[in-house]
């Protein structure tokens, strides 16, 4: 029986030697910075003892770690305070060149999950600024295909931004969400995009176009923008 007692000893002992062995050698465990090759600079600072477990295709890095909701949330804060925001939802790090698309933290009973979305890009740059000619593109060289809103409600929206003025510097207003929601997805000599239109603001509208993996925003200044996007005709899915 001592023998037993003793083996399973050994085993924990070499259980826990493994356990920390890969702790030790995890990207960031017992690192202050989370680093990648596309990163040009020294890296994301992040809090120790967060487990890195994998990043995505879509540049998604995924940790565990066993910290406070509270603490890892300063953290954060903390980083993209530092950081250029833009559109009221993008964070734009120059010195590792990429921008924080979102930063979720998950508090799980034992353990928190962190997820922290990146591009290999400035979506707070002159590129990432839509051009008007978007309303020339839909109007004359575009097709509407489907979305939350009728085809004549689009015809209404493009109307509406002909009057609108718009707003090159929009004021950026911390931690507003969206109320409505709406996308229209069109197609220009058979190249499909979709355009987005949000409140951006009380009287402020948010365009979005996706074209090709590329984003592009702008935004104008629309009275009662909640109103209005909740007034335009639904499409009914059949």
């Amino acid at each position: 029986m001592k023998w037993i007692f003793g083996a399973i000893k050994l085993v924990l002992v070499f259980g826990f030697m493994a356990l920390a062995f890969l702790l030790l050698i995890n990207k960031t465990f017992i690192n202050e910075v989370y680093l990648e090759d596309f990163m040009i600079g020294e890296g994301i600072p992040i809090k120790r003892f967060m487990y890195f477990q994998n990043i995505n295709s879509d540049l998604t890095a995924n940790f565990i770690t066993p910290l406070n909701y509270e603490t890892l949330n300063n953290a954060k804060n903390s980083y993209l305070e530092s950081l250029e925001k833009c559109y009221d939802r993008y964070y734009y790090d120059s010195n590792n060149a990429i921008t924080i698309i979102d930063y979720d933290i998950s508090n799980d009973k034992y353990l928190r999950s962190v997820s922290i979305h990146m591009a290999n890009d400035n979506y707070c740059s002159e590129d990432y600024k839509l051009s008007d000619m978007w309303i020339y593109d839909y109007e004359n060289l575009s097709l509407y295909v489907n979305g939350d809103i009728t085809q004549n409600a689009m015809s209404r929206v493009i109307s509406t931004i002909h009057e609108a003025e718009r707003v090159n510097n929009p004021t950026i207003v911390d931690d507003y969400e969206a109320e409505v929601i709406l996308k229209v997805n069109a197609s220009t000599e058979s190249i499909g995009y979709t355009l987005t239109f949000q409140d951006f603001s009380e009287n402020e509208l948010l365009v979005i176009k996706q074209m090709n993996n590329k984003i592009q925003f702008a935004v104008y200044t629309l009275e009662n923008v909640i109103d209005f996007l909740n007034s335009l005709e639904r499409r009914v899915n059949s």
